[in-house]
């Protein structure tokens, strides 16, 4: 039997289902603009449109970029004693560790309902200074700040709860006792938000201890949270601080394994749909063999490859450059779907389709401009204009 002359192709479909498909891929191509919105707020740099090399490498790798020689640390197994600070008159102060983990580790420690995102380690605190148009003094300002302390609605969108109703000491009747614990939480988020403000000072992390804040007597807190700390620095008007140890903020910013899992899961199953149906389509058009045998697979298969730089980007010495590949994968599905797409598009219809598709994205384009102009140029500003209030 000879092998048919002619080939299905998309011009040979109904209408009706030409109009299905080309709303599946124009609805994919929307989907994925907001991916990348998406991927802006999640990992780019304040006032970067899509995240650079270095905030690549800190996401995957936990290393900072350019690369320098990382710091001596101590085996895990073995934990350094609290160092004392040395640097000045000691004042009344609260175990800031202490505190910390009977407040924090709660929710964020093994078992709890957010272990997803630890709170154990200092860079993991680090992680969530960072400056963004919502969170003007940080995330984890917002969180311990957001709400009223006493007598305030709580909701999940912050951390204060876990230092009244939701802490586990906390009286179940009214009284003395339950005062007493308001006292006592007051006093203890009062001086959170103070190391916060200081900039999360090290040495006091390290020391577990922190000052008192001003207005807290030591009668709020109970004996066993009671210490001596030094004053928390103060800024100098013209002065900017040194800035935290790059390789802990680095680390503070990586992906847990347990999210980069459920990303992973979600990632090669949602997208590898999306991406093998708009191969099909593409693979049905009347381009050359060659050029449909290399586009309609090449988005697939660059996703995947994707996905395993995410994870070879944790393996020590080789990881930042995986990390740094993310960038040409990422771009290869980008560039690879929109091809996909459009020569779809205009491969289905004759002359008086291509030309309402050509007006469609002409409109689009225009519409984009307008909303880069009046949305996302005043994003991206103010993103620049609060991270550079917070390094002065």
């Amino acid at each position: 039997m000879s092998a048919p002359t002619e080939r299905f192709t998309l011009r040979d479909l109904p209408l009706p289902a030409k109009l299905v498909v080309s709303t599946f891929l124009i609805s994919v191509g929307l989907g994925y603009l907001w991916a990348m919105a998406q991927i802006h707020f999640k990992h780019a740099s304040p006032g970067k449109a899509m995240p650079g090399i270095s905030d690549l490498v800190a996401r995957f790798s936990g290393q900072p970029w350019p690369l320098e020689p990382k710091p001596e640390a101590q085996p895990e197994e073995v934990k350094a004693p609290a160092r004392e600070v040395d640097a000045g008159p000691k004042i009344p102060g609260i175990k800031l560790q202490t505190v910390l983990t009977n407040r924090c580790m709660t929710c964020h420690g093994e078992g709890g309902e957010k272990s997803d995102i630890p709170l154990d380690k200092y860079e993991h605190y680090v992680k969530f200074m960072e400056v963004k148009p919502e969170y003007p003094k940080g995330h984890l300002h917002k969180v311990l700040t957001n709400e009223a302390g006493r007598g305030g609605k709580f909701n999940k969108s912050n951390m204060i709860h876990a230092f009244f109703e939701r802490g586990e000491d906390w009286p179940k009747k009214a009284g003395d006792k339950q005062d007493a614990a308001v006292r006592r939480g007051t006093a203890e988020l009062a001086a959170v938000v103070a190391w916060v403000e200081a900039g999360l000072p090290l040495e006091q992390y390290e020391a577990d201890a922190t000052p008192l804040a001003a207005g807290t007597a030591e009668n709020d807190i109970p004996e066993d949270l009671r210490t001596q700390a030094v004053p928390l620095p103060k800024k100098a008007p013209d002065a900017k601080p040194a800035g935290p140890d790059k390789w802990k903020v680095a680390k503070g910013k990586q992906l847990g394994v347990e999210a980069l899992t459920q990303s992973t899961h979600a990632h090669l199953l949602t997208f590898s749909l999306l991406w093998a149906a708009t191969g099909l389509i593409f693979a049905f058009t009347s381009h050359s063999l060659t050029l449909r045998c290399t586009l309609a697979p090449v988005v697939l298969v660059a996703q995947v490859l994707d996905v395993a730089c995410w994870w070879l980007a944790r393996l020590d010495g080789s990881g930042p450059y995986f990390a740094i590949a993310v960038l040409g994968t990422g771009a290869v599905v980008g560039v690879g779907l929109g091809l996909q797409i459009v020569l779809s598009l205009f491969n289905m219809y004759g002359g008086k389709g291509k030309a309402f598709l050509l007006l469609l994205f002409l409109a689009g384009a225009g519409l984009f401009g307008i909303t880069y102009v009046k949305v996302i140029e005043p994003q991206l500003q103010a993103e620049q204009n609060l991270a550079a209030q917070a390094g002065n």
